[in-house]
């Protein structure tokens, strides 16, 4: 069979007598959803490429506005130890002390592993006025945060076609099961009349 043939096929399906309208209305809504899908891919790999440009610029402005400080931990932060609600790998809050942006010892919380003693050294992130912040964004958040926004954004069109689909199908099952027990009714009043 050639590929004009198969192509002709799918879009169009033969004139087979057992092939109902259910049928072909099932064939062309399936296309056009495999269409809808396809042609998602263009705006979804868009919004993924909008997504890396905003984090990266993100990403830029922060590292330029932070910066790491040691901090010297002024307590024990709690042992690695499973905790009532799980919290044995979760890092902890521990009071430290760290040289802030003016050069004086400001004192605070800050994250650090379970099980650090007091006295250990750990790296916290300041911004421009010396406040802890978080980390900045790493060239790989960046690539993985838009990956993630156009995969998950692909999924979902993806998904509303194959419940659309799904939902249309129930609704044509239940038309060709009408419309087999109403061609048995009459078959079955023709076989009675012999």
């Amino acid at each position: 069979m050639s590929f004009a043939t198969k192509a002709r096929w799918i879009v169009r399906p033969g004139r087979n007598p057992l092939a109902r309208a259910t049928d072909r209305t099932e064939r062309r809504l399936l296309l056009v959803l495999l269409g809808v899908v396809l042609l998602a891919a263009l705006p979804v790999g868009l919004l993924g490429a909008r997504t890396y440009t905003q984090e990266r610029e993100q990403m830029r402005i922060e590292q330029a506005t932070r910066h790491p400080a040691t901090a010297t931990l002024l307590a024990d932060a709690p042992p690695r130890t499973a905790g009532p609600n799980g919290s044995a790998g979760r890092p902890a809050r521990v009071e430290a002390t760290w040289q802030g942006a003016d050069g004086r010892a400001v004192t605070g919380q800050v994250t650090a592993a379970r099980g650090a003693q007091g006295g250990d050294a750990v790296t916290v992130w300041l911004d421009r006025d010396g406040a802890v912040v978080t980390e900045p964004i790493t060239p790989s958040v960046v690539i993985t945060n838009a990956i993630t926004v156009g995969f998950a954004s692909w999924s979902g069109v993806i998904l509303l076609c194959g419940a659309g689909f799904w939902l249309v199908r129930i609704r044509l099952d239940r038309r060709r099961a009408a419309d087999w027990d109403e061609d048995w009714r009459r078959f079955d009043t023709r076989s009675t009349r012999s």
